[in-house]
């Protein structure tokens, strides 16, 4: 028999594990065989003579053929190989005249006619088709990572960007984040100077038409999150975000106010003032006063230098 009369699915053994036919396994690797688990002694030829009439399942393999895989470098006769056949048949049980497993071909060879199992194939169109499910849902998980991340954006976009259709959006209106003054004299009552002095700045603020400001309790959250204030003056997208110190000079409450761009962090404008320490919310009020109308003013002055098409 030649070459062209083998079946090329059966003589390829890559990739098998085991060959499982009623109640037995063969296992590629180990060259063994189980029967419901338990290894089934066999002589190294006659596991030979099994692995080569599995490889070759379905065809016929002559005795000349069959001898020179079994026995490469001895010459054997018929008896020998029929011995080797007749033990194998006795270890599968397979000892009736019609062959169970294994059918003679009288003057030509044998054949393996049980039907075969093969575990760890897949054949390319199986290969493929699961390739291809795969690389499926790869794409798709892309996707949904795409489109979930387009959901977040646009959340926080008409969460924190866009304006309120109670606002003009012109290029002329600033958005300014005042983060409340630090306190550092506590004989100031440090509760209730510098939160007095927020309240009075946001209102003084709010009456100037140029300029957006930011809630103080949206401030007040992210403070108690622990969060950077120039971190988030930039989420909730800010122009400028207003701080500051207060502090006692002697006989005189001393209040320091700084203006900052909150994309490159440069001071816009700082200054300072003083007012007599005996009259705390006279000093609120007028250092609240003067501080909105010079960030008015220097935010003005800041719009005349804007690009028209920013």
């Amino acid at each position: 028999m030649n070459s062209t009369d083998k079946n090329p699915a059966d003589t390829n053994t890559n990739g098998r594990r085991a060959s499982c036919f009623g109640p037995f396994r063969y296992d590629w690797e180990q060259r063994l065989l189980f029967r419901e688990g338990e290894t089934v002694p066999l002589a190294p030829k006659v596991g030979e003579t099994l692995r080569v009439l599995l490889e070759r399942h379905g065809t016929v393999v002559e005795k000349a053929e069959l001898m020179r895989a079994v026995w490469p470098d001895t010459r054997v006769e018929d008896i020998g190989l029929a011995r080797n056949i007749s033990q194998l048949r006795k270890a599968l049980g397979d000892e009736s005249e019609s062959g169970r497993y294994i059918e003679t071909l009288p003057k030509r060879g044998y054949r393996f006619v049980g039907d075969v199992m093969m575990e760890g194939v897949e054949d390319s169109g199986a290969a493929r088709a699961k390739a291809g499910a795969k690389a499926v849902r790869r794409l798709l998980g892309l996707l949904l990572a795409l489109v979930g991340a387009c959901a977040v954006l646009a959340v926080v976009y008409w969460q924190f960007y866009r304006p309120s259709r109670y606002l003009s959006s012109g290029d002329g209106i600033a958005n300014i984040a005042v983060i409340p003054f630090e306190c550092l004299s506590p004989e100031l009552d440090c509760e209730t100077f510098p939160h007095g002095l927020n309240d009075l700045l946001v209102a003084d603020l709010s009456h100037d038409d140029g300029v957006h400001v930011l809630s103080p309790s949206t401030v007040h959250t992210y403070q108690r999150a622990r969060l950077s204030m120039p971190f988030m003056a930039r989420i909730l997208g800010m122009d400028v975000m207003l701080d500051g110190t207060v502090q006692r000079a002697g006989e005189r409450v001393r209040v320091t106010a700084r203006l900052v761009d909150v994309h490159s962090a440069k001071l816009v404008w700082s200054d300072s003032f003083e007012y007599p320490a005996q009259q705390l919310s006279d000093a609120q009020k007028l250092a609240a006063r003067e501080i909105a109308a010079q960030v008015g003013a220097h935010l003005a002055i800041q719009k005349q230098f804007v690009p028209p098409n920013r």
